[in-house]
């Protein structure tokens, strides 16, 4: 599975997903998308990504999951894994 982060520098809600990435990069693979460069707006365009920031958990068939927008609990995340 991977967890894709969607965030941009400024926002005042995306650290909090960020250090939730760092925290949690050993139980899933974590892909960091910053929608303010091209790569970042691609990949968010791909998966309709209107808002930072947005979690979006792929399972290994590349089936979105789970998607949160806005920075859950540790918790929420390790019950999709």
């Amino acid at each position: 599975m991977i967890l894709k982060i969607f965030t941009k520098p400024g926002c005042p809600a995306c650290p909090p997903a960020k250090a939730l990435g760092e925290k949690i990069k050993t139980k899933v693979k974590v892909e960091l998308h910053d929608v303010s460069k091209p790569k970042g707006l691609g990949e968010a365009a791909k998966y309709g990504v209107m808002s930072t920031p947005t979690l979006i958990l792929i399972d290994d068939r590349g089936r979105i999951k789970k998607t949160w927008l806005g920075t859950p609990e540790e918790k929420q995340v390790e019950k999709e894994l």
